[in-house]
């Protein structure tokens, strides 16, 4: 985490920060592999909650995990590795 904060005392810009390598270190492999991709649109803070915006590409597009499995695992993940459970993905 940035300067030992943690995920929910970070500005918009450092959470930013924190979700891109999230995704990058720990979830963009195996979109890859299956042909797809992800690209966070957006995050903004929503009363306790912070709401991260993406956009699915290639095989993911249309996918019908994108929105059930693959949407949960996105979202655990960065549940997980972010450690914070106020974290929503919102595929758009």
């Amino acid at each position: 985490m940035t300067e030992n904060k943690t995920f929910k005392d970070m500005s918009i810009e450092e959470k930013k920060e924190a979700i891109e390598k999230t995704i990058d270190e720990s979830i963009r492999q195996f979109l890859v592999l299956d042909g797809g991709n992800l690209e966070v649109i957006d995050v903004k803070q929503s009363g306790d909650f912070t709401d991260i915006y993406i956009r699915y590409m290639g095989a993911c597009v249309g996918c019908a995990s994108a929105t059930t499995g693959t949407l949960f695992g996105i979202e655990h993940t960065l549940k997980e590795k972010l450690q914070d459970q106020n974290i929503r993905v919102l595929p758009i």
